[in-house]
Order: structure tokens, then sequence, then C-alpha cells
């Protein structure tokens, strides 16, 4: 009888990963007519950037020219050193910290009487897929029992390179900080997996100038930055951009309003993740319930949930797994979409920029300046079935694929497939 049962399940299994659907070969196929191949930028559109948050000045000291070779901080190559010595074991190495950042990311840092200060990257509102890393500032006037952190808008490289090496004194001022940068020109596309994109230089010597105040603006007062919000296209004038009732910064889906639907709740499932994890969602799939109506509020960390494996095997010779909790810093990330049931959501791991496809097309930005980006379809009927549908997931280097039935009291949702890039 076990047997019978575990052959019907195998059987099952298979016939639904070969579900086809239609609707979903329409859609790819009218997808990859917009899709444009890489081109390098006029060198005079680089050459007319002006900022808006900060002042580019032409250098009258010396400096020490750009050089694509010199990509790693001294402090960088001290730990590559005593990786090497450890036989690449990263956990037998201490990283140092300055307030919250890892010493690693640091690109110039100094003292000067009460002010400390020093310039960071991150990816925290960049596409980490494709490499990207953001300008930060960290500033302190007591000498750094407090620290502030601010995002400059600077996507290294896009067009402006900042200098790890920089020869100018960092603070010039209370207030005020200046760093040796050069305009880059990008010649190829980044290839995952593969090499980071080329750069030539095309304006060198010169310096950038951040004044805290203006850095640190936050018209609306719902603390998010003038720079952040026009990063994530919010409204920079109204601390409540979509009018749900919810302040920007403590929004999971802050852009847009959309009655939150049954199919909503399918796509939050997805989202939140952990389908497939465990033994009983790879046989019969995860259930969504219908009446689960929870909202979420943006916090800084979030507790997520994993499924490590154990030595044990279940019936079906499949390896099982004990539930793991972490914390981890929550991530925005930017879905571009015209599906109304998917902008409604209101997920727990992710706060959610949300844009049609016209309004991406029309704000594109000039330079590679992106948030992470998710990528989810639209449901597609399964072929001869009225409550079945297909649907992916991309999220980094890695796509799942679901079949998601609806049933009476909700839907059931199976990982179908994963795949990593």
């Amino acid at each position: 009888m076990i047997l019978l049962m575990l052959g019907f399940c195998f059987f099952s299994l298979i016939k639904e990963s070969e579900s086809k659907s239609k609707e979903e070969e329409d859609y790819y196929e009218e997808q990859w007519k917009d899709f444009m191949p890489f081109e390098p930028l006029d060198t005079a559109l680089i050459l007319s950037f002006i900022p808006e948050y900060y002042e580019i000045h032409e250098s009258k000291l010396n400096y020490e020219p750009y050089s694509s070779e010199k990509y790693l901080t001294p402090y960088n190559d001290s730990i590559i050193s005593i990786i090497r010595e450890n036989n690449y074991q990263w956990n037998e190495v201490k990283i140092d910290k300055i307030g919250k950042v890892d010493k690693t990311n640091i690109l110039k840092h100094e003292k000067k009487d009460s002010i400390e200060a020093f310039i960071y990257t991150s990816s925290e509102y960049e596409d980490l897929f494709w490499g990207e890393s953001g300008i930060w500032i960290a500033y302190s006037e007591n000498e750094g029992k407090k620290w502030e952190y601010f995002y400059t808008g600077i996507v290294q490289g896009q067009p402006v390179f900042v200098k790890y090496y920089s020869q100018r004194p960092l603070i010039k001022e209370k207030g005020i900080l200046e760093i040796d940068a050069c305009l880059l020109r990008q010649l190829s596309a980044a290839v995952h997996p593969g090499p980071g994109p080329t750069y030539e230089c095309v304006k060198d010597g010169i310096y950038l100038v951040f004044v805290i105040k203006t850095i640190a603006q936050d018209t609306d007062g719902d603390g998010l930055t003038d720079i952040i919000e026009n990063k994530f296209f919010t409204d920079k004038y109204n601390k409540d951009t979509n009018g749900n009732g919810i302040p920007d910064n403590l929004d999971m889906n802050p852009r847009v309003s959309y009655p939150r639907t049954n199919k909503s709740k399918v796509y939050e499932t997805i989202l939140n993740g952990g389908i497939g994890a465990k033994d009983i969602d790879w046989a019969i799939g995860k259930l969504c319930f219908r009446g689960n109506n929870t909202i979420t509020h943006f916090t800084d960390l979030i507790e997520k949930v994993d499924y490590e494996p154990t030595g044990k095997k279940n019936l079906l010779g499949i390896r099982k797994r004990e539930k793991v909790s972490y914390m981890t810093p929550t991530e925005t990330v930017l879905i571009v979409t015209d599906d109304k049931d998917l902008m409604g959501i209101f997920p727990k791991n992710y706060r959610v920029i949300f844009m049609t496809t016209e309004e991406y097309k029309a704000n594109q930005n000039t330079y590679n300046s992106t948030l992470e980006k998710i990528y989810l379809s639209p449901l597609f009927r399964v072929d001869g079935k009225r409550n079945k549908y297909l649907v992916s997931c991309s999220i980094g280097t890695g796509s799942d694929y679901y079949l998601v039935q609806k049933i009476f009291f909700g839907w059931r949702i199976r990982l179908l497939q994963m795949m990593i890039s």
C-alpha cells in the first residue's frame, strides 16, 4: 500500500512538472521584443554630468591618476594576505569595524578634532547581482561615539568613481567632506557568471564636495532622505506617497496602493520563501489560506527562516531538514510589473518598490543605478486546466518555478524547479 502511494505521488509530480501554458509562451515572446543590447554612452554626455546633491570641482592639487588595477584598499590587501596564510579560510579572519561598517568597505577615514568621518561602499540600495556598490558617508561630531550614515546617491563608476587613494584631506571643515574622484565610461556589460564590466577614464583630476546638511536633507520628514526617495521613486514632499496611512519609511510597499487580493497572497507567500524547504511542502505543496490579512511594517532587521539538512531521511528517501531562524537586514528591491494583484502585496521579507513597465521606461536612469531587481511573473493558466497556474520568481542568481492550484480554502503552491545561474 505504501509503495502504491509513493508511486502515485511520484507519478503525480512528474505530470505536474510537465505542465504547459500557452499564455506563458506568448508572454515571454512579447517580452523579448523589448530586449536592448548594451551600448556605451557618448563621452560628451558623461562630461556634461552634473550631480544634484553634491558638487564636482577641478583639482588644483597633485592627484593620483585613475588605474583599473587600484581596486583594493590597503586594509583589503592586508586581509587577503591573512586569508592566504590561513589557506583561504574566511572564518579564521577577524574583520574590524568602525561604527557598524566593516573596514573592508571603507575607502577613506579621517579624524579632525572631535570630527570623525569616513567614505564607504555598500550595496544596500544597489543591484548586488551585477556587482554595483553605492557610496555612503559615515559622520560623527563627538569622536565616533555616535555615528550617522548617509547615502550619497553615487553608484561607483556610474559615472563617478570615488578614489580610495585620494590624497586630499577628507574633512575640510565641520559638515563638509572632500575626496578625489574621476568620471568613467562603461565599455562593456556585466556578464553573470563571468567578468565584470570594463571602463575607461574620460575625466580625471576632479574632487567631490559633500555638505552633510544637503546629503541628510529629508524634506517631508518621513525618515528617508531626499536622495533615498529619489532612488525609491517615492514623493520626497509627501511622507505617505501611496496614501495608505503608513509613512514611507515603515511601508513595505510604499509607492503604490492596490487592493490586496487572494492572488496577492500567493505572491506574498512566494516572496516570503521557504516553499519546498520542508518535506511536506515538497510532497503536497505549501498551503496559502484566504484569511491571512497580516500587514508587516518595515524594520531594519527581520527574522528569516531556513531549513538545514539533517542526517535523517523520511519514507520518501528525502533528507529531513530542521528549522533555523536568523536575523538579517531588510532589503529594498524593485519589481517592474503591470499586474495589479502583484502590486497589492504586503511582503514581510522585502520592502518592494513597484513601477509599471511604462514608468520604468520613462524614468530609467542614464547610468546603471537601480535597486536590486526581483522578477515575479504573472500567474499563467495551465493549458486545459481551470484552476492551475504556473509562476516564476527570480532573485539574484536563483530562479524558482512554481505550480499554483486554487483550492476551496485558498491556494496550494508547489516548487517544481530551482535554477542557479
